[in-house]
């Protein structure tokens, strides 16, 4: 979807600045997370996240429970 300003100009993709937040499944949780559980879906921040390669294909990001930004139902 094209940007546009607020003047009515359309912007390039390259000159937005925006905001990555990927979805996730949660696989685990620590003993002291108390609202979020295994298997739900939520939005995060790549910024406040910490990947971590496993070995496999997929991608694994570690974060604190108060870094997530939403809950997808």
């Amino acid at each position: 979807m094209p940007q546009k300003s607020a003047g009515g100009v359309l912007l390039p993709k390259s000159a937005v600045k925006f905001e990555r937040y990927p979805m996730g499944v949660i696989l685990s949780v620590g003993a002291e997370v108390g609202e979020v559980k295994a298997g739900k879906k939520v939005l995060f921040s790549d910024i406040n996240a910490y990947e971590v390669d496993l070995g496999t294909d997929g991608r694994h990001c570690f974060c604190k429970e108060s870094e997530l930004l939403a809950v997808v139902e």
